[in-house]
């Protein structure tokens, strides 16, 4: 496992320890020298003080693979190690804007995509939607608020000030690549709402029908046509070649001048870049030591056993990515990102919500209690629900919720979609297989829920009764009563679906040392991008990270590579 083995207990025992011993420690200072109370603190703190600043096998780099070994090498200006959205878009943007050739090559066996949605602040598209801008002097305050200000505001503001250009661009390529674009349904919080969500997620789609729902989904659309199009322009693509080392120069503390990859055959193939190695390798969720030590609030929702790397996956729950791009960053001197533990994202399949939001009606945990203003963000309810029995909320409702808590928008349609009707809500109730009965009694039963669950539902029904919530506060709007039959019931729990960053990243993306110092020739975009996100990823600013971290911000790196601006 390393210099130090990881074990899981003392790990936890560690990281629980350090705050009591802290407070023992500080009591005790008054009593005599080498008190009991004293010494026990102090072994408490340096046993959880060792753990954090152990080696981790991860942290141990390889034998470098030899010259001897490498059975061909192929040079460009510029090598990209990653074919998802900010691989591909670094790879065009390069060709577009003058770099003389790129290679690019991916473990997978194909271009790879999850999900969709990608922000940009505004667009041509939008303009013809009739959607407006939104104010970055209030709306990105508030999310370098949500952020703690505890991440790199100069990548936020760059894309606030790039993104129409960038999503024009893509906007231009995807139309020559017969793929149309447009606007996603966003949250449906007032703009005098703290949680307002500005529209700006823009999805990739083919087929007219498409419009009539799943346009949030179709990413593999972009990541195609990109894929093509690098192809065209006169870049070389190679899937199935997973990269294992880079190569810096001057035992590691020159430049970083190549990347050696390991082919279907298993023969090591050195791949050198002239002006840039760009790594666009994805997060590190697979891997659960680097999840262990720089994401340890996610440990209880990764995926259970050893599960072999998929390179092809493409949306998932429970683990993606091994972490190929960072640990290759930190075999030769790239720093850990300032911001821990990293950001993760969340996703919990809340009954009956809005846009982006969580059930906007009763939730309770397994003890029957209330435990939430559910009137929020969906990611902010799931990051709720991590304090929670068993990660899971209860949700009830009854058939007058359809007419009086709506009118219910649709996820994943485009922006202006009529909601839905109250009958299609209600069959779509029926549908999903919540469970129902005539009595609230006979849905809380259903829900394996104790009887004090009976008394909440009560207790809430007097809150909705007289208009205020005086529990939670919530949305008087939400405040619909559970008092016509027939009465629903449904759960849900935490999934994970990605931890956000990795190394060191400064303003133009090159990855850095523990000195905050650019390591000439390397760079990493897309979900790898250190200090991008902080805390939980809200999805308060739709598709920020296909949007930003994957378009934008490689858009813009592209035509500096191409200018010689970040030469060293």
């Amino acid at each position: 496992m390393g210099s130090k083995e990881f074990d899981r207990r003392l790990f936890l025992k560690g990281a629980a320890t350090v705050g009591a011993a802290a407070v023992t420690a500080g009591l005790a200072g008054c009593q005599a020298s080498g008190s009991n109370a004293t010494s026990a603190a102090s072994a408490a703190v340096a046993e959880a003080l060792t753990t954090a600043t152990s080696t981790w096998s991860f942290e141990v780099a390889p034998d470098p693979v030899s010259e001897d070994q490498i059975t061909a090498t192929e040079t460009a200006d510029v090598v990209v190690i990653g074919a998802g959205t900010s691989g591909l878009v670094t790879a065009l943007s390069c060709l577009d804007n003058g770099v003389g050739s790129v290679i690019l090559i991916s473990a997978s066996s194909a271009p790879v995509s999850r999900g969709g949605s990608n922000n940009a602040v505004y667009s041509k598209v939008m303009q013809q939607m009739g959607l407006s801008k939104p104010d970055a002097k209030v709306f990105y305050r508030k999310e370098a608020f949500a952020n703690s200000c505890n991440f790199n505001q100069t990548l936020w503001y760059r894309h606030y000030n790039n993104s129409e250009e960038a999503m024009n661009w893509m906007i231009d390529h995807m139309a020559e690549a017969g793929v149309k674009t447009t606007v996603e349904s966003c949250g449906t919080f007032a703009p005098d709402d703290l949680l307002y969500q500005a529209p700006g997620a823009h999805a990739y789609y083919k087929e007219e029908a498409e419009l009539n729902g799943g346009i949030g989904m179709l990413q593999a659309y972009a990541v195609n046509a990109l894929a093509d199009l690098v192809t065209k322009a006169g870049g070389a693509i190679y899937y199935d070649t997973t990269a294992v080392q880079l190569v810096r120069e001057d035992d590691n503390t020159g430049r970083v001048v190549a990347v050696i990859a390991t082919g279907k055959d298993g023969a090591y193939i050195k791949y050198e870049g002239t002006k840039a190695v760009v790594m666009a390798t994805g997060d590190f969720s697979h891997n659960k030591d680097m999840m262990a030590k720089y994401c340890p609030q996610a440990l209880p929702l990764l995926a259970e056993g050893d599960i072999p790397v998929d390179y092809n996956l493409g949306f998932g729950v429970g683990g993606l990515m091994p972490g190929d791009g960072q640990k290759m960053g930190l075999w030769i001197g790239a720093a850990w990102q300032v911001a821990q533990p990293n950001c993760m994202m969340l996703y919990a399949p809340f009954p009956i919500a809005q846009p982006y939001t969580a059930h906007t009606g009763l939730m309770m945990n397994a003890n029957g209690e209330r435990f939430m203003n559910e009137d929020t963000i969906g990611a902010m309810a799931s990051a709720a629900l991590t304090h929670q029995p068993g990660k899971t909320a209860y949700c009830i409702w009854s058939s007058n919720y359809a007419e009086d808590g709506g009118p219910w928008h649709k996820s994943n349609f485009p922006q202006g979609s009529a909601p839905f009707t109250t009958e299609e809500l209600v069959q779509s109730w029926t549908a999903a297989g919540y469970a129902t009965g005539n009595t609230i009694e006979e849905v809380v039963s259903a829900l394996g829920l104790p009887d004090a669950a009976v008394d909440t539902v009560n207790r809430y029904n007097e809150f909705c009764a007289t208009g205020e919530d005086t529990e939670f506060y919530k949305n008087p709007h939400y405040l619909v009563g559970i008092t016509e039959p027939p009465f629903y019931g449904g759960t849900t729990s935490d999934m994970f679906l990605t931890v956000l960053g990795g190394l060191r990243t400064d303003t133009h993306l090159r990855v850095c040392d523990k000195n905050d110092q650019p390591i000439p020739g390397l760079f990493n975009v897309g979900t790898m991008i250190g200090d991008m996100f902080a805390n939980i990823y809200t999805f308060e600013m739709e598709g920020i990270n296909y949007g930003a971290a994957c378009t934008t911000l490689p858009y813009l790196l592209g035509k500096e590579l191409a200018s010689g601006e970040l030469d060293a």
